[in-house]
């Protein structure tokens, strides 16, 4: 469920044991009844809350499309071309409401997820997204339909952001085929864009961006957002506890987090303990 009135803005979620409110970027929330309240890339700290730094990379839309090529790396422009001109594929913009679609994407997700070992897509949440409105999937396709790459973006009144890319799981490797996914991948965050500015979204956000150097995989993630131009901004990942009840079901579930013993995992009650903690935005199970 949303809720929104002028800036106040806030999804809410019933668990089996809380009642989240969940706020994003410069937003603020409604005096709704919940346990506590997850921010989402706010610019500024909480107060009375914990808060941990969250960097991310934006795009300009409000430059002109001829600006944004420009400021993008020439490898870029020519995978975006090639994906066009030499693989033939297409994208197309889908309503996040169509019959089993988020069941494909489900499906497309989860089989990376097995075969990584990373947790499976939460359904709950996007669904949640898709009902009001919020969420967006484009679609890149090769020439007989199939397809290649599946984006799905949260979009506010000003401004969007990438919640996950997902290819078609290849379990044996194959060279070609992940060019020709990277390439449709390239096209579709460039065909996003462009459809995103022309209804007058100001920015584009990649949804993370990784301030290490040691970490080999998100370094290749940075290599392919910053090929796209755009700037890198600091923002906080916030949670403010208003319950009694929320204290201790979060206390509990860093405790359970932090041990790591794979007995709880199998304990319903403790994922979802385990769970109800600051982390990540969801992206791309095939590009990382």
């Amino acid at each position: 469920m949303r809720r929104l009135a002028g800036n106040a803005a806030m999804f809410v979620y019933q668990s089996r044991l809380l009642k989240r409110g969940e706020v994003w970027f410069d937003q603020e929330p409604e005096p709704v009844p919940v346990d506590w309240i997850y921010y989402r890339q706010r610019p500024n700290p909480i107060a009375n809350g914990r808060w941990r730094p969250f960097y991310t990379r934006l795009i300009d839309l409000a430059k002109s499309a001829a600006e944004l090529k420009a400021e993008m790396e020439e490898r870029t422009v020519r995978k975006i071309k090639e994906a066009v001109e030499r693989d033939g594929t297409r994208w197309e913009r889908r309503d996040a409401g169509q019959p089993g679609l988020l069941d494909e994407v489900q499906s497309m997700w989860n089989r990376f997820a097995l075969a990584q070992h990373t947790p499976p897509l939460d359904r709950v949440w996007l669904d949640q997204l898709a009902a009001v409105g919020a969420l967006e999937v484009g679609v890149a396709k090769d020439p007989v339909g199939d397809v290649l790459v599946y984006q799905l973006n949260y979009v506010a009144a000003k401004r969007a952001q990438q919640l996950i890319a997902v290819a078609r799981y290849l379990a044996v490797p194959n060279a070609a085929m992940r060019m020709t996914i990277n390439r449709a991948n390239c096209l579709g965050h460039w065909s996003h864009m462009l459809a995103l500015k022309e209804r007058g979204i100001r920015s584009f956000d990649f949804g993370g961006w990784y301030p290490g150097t040691t970490d080999i995989r998100l370094l290749g993630m940075n290599a392919f957002k910053r090929g796209f131009g755009g700037y890198i901004v600091r923002e906080f990942e916030c949670e403010q506890i208003l319950t009694l009840k929320g204290w201790a079901v979060l206390t509990v579930g860093r405790i359970l987090h932090q041990l790591k013993n794979p007995r709880f995992a199998r304990n319903r009650l403790a994922s979802e303990l385990s769970n109800a903690t600051l982390k990540d935005c969801q992206v791309s199970a095939a590009f990382r």
